[in-house]
């Protein structure tokens, strides 16, 4: 089941905005700054994959780009548009947030799926998810760094997350990553340092999916 968020489009081109922010403010000099439970954050990683893109309209499947995954990266504003030349009528997008267990059993890929990108584990574990680093106070580590890398697609671990926006007006929409609502449901001072598949990726996949929201649609 999809996560499920509210937003009738006539437009037969999907233009993906993707503004990942830290208490409603973008990265600045690849950095998002901030306070979230009373402790000071600054993020200079946020690498994640969307791919997946379905195309909906009456809830029935229009147009679908199986396989084609975008990585999105705060120190590259360019990759947070994602044009999708569709030529169909829409009202809904789904996509995943993460890579399919299809993608993960296939090896490594070209693209932006290519090892190179610095988001491929191994053939057994397959591909990061989404990347997230950077430094808080509370974190007991050195120089109070914090690191998750999140990725799994075999049960139990499974973290690539279904998102759906419905009820879309426009083709022009703009998603926010409210990056506040993930910290604030952790202790940094212990969750800090999650690198291979585990139950606690598999929340933490939940939680960041929770985060995405449109606006102005």
């Amino acid at each position: 089941m999809p996560l499920l968020l509210k937003a009738q489009s006539t437009a037969k081109t999907c233009v993906l905005q993707v503004n990942p922010l830290l208490h409603g403010k973008p990265a600045e000099h690849g950095l998002l700054i901030g306070k979230v439970n009373g402790d000071s954050i600054a993020i200079h990683t946020f690498q994640f994959y969307l791919g997946n893109f379905t195309l909906l309209k009456n809830g029935k499947t229009v147009w679908q780009a199986k396989n084609r995954y975008s990585l999105l990266d705060i120190n590259d504003a360019g990759t947070c548009t994602i044009t999708l030349k569709t030529g169909v009528a829409f009202d809904a997008l789904a996509f995943d947030l993460g890579t399919d267990s299809l993608t993960n059993v296939s090896g490594a890929m070209g693209g932006d799926l290519d090892p190179t990108k610095g988001m491929y584990w191994a053939w057994n574990s397959g591909y990061v998810n989404f990347k997230l680093e950077g430094y808080a106070e509370k974190c007991p580590t050195r120089n109070h760094q914090f690191e998750f890398h999140i990725g799994g697609y075999m049960p139990p671990f499974q973290t690539v997350q279904p998102i759906e926006f419905s009820d879309l007006k426009t083709g022009n929409i703009q998603v926010d990553i409210e990056l506040s609502g993930f910290f604030e449901h952790m202790d940094l001072a212990k969750t800090h340092t999650v690198m291979s598949p585990s139950e606690t990726s598999a929340k933490l996949a939940q939680l960041l999916a929770k985060t995405f929201r449109v606006h102005g649609n």
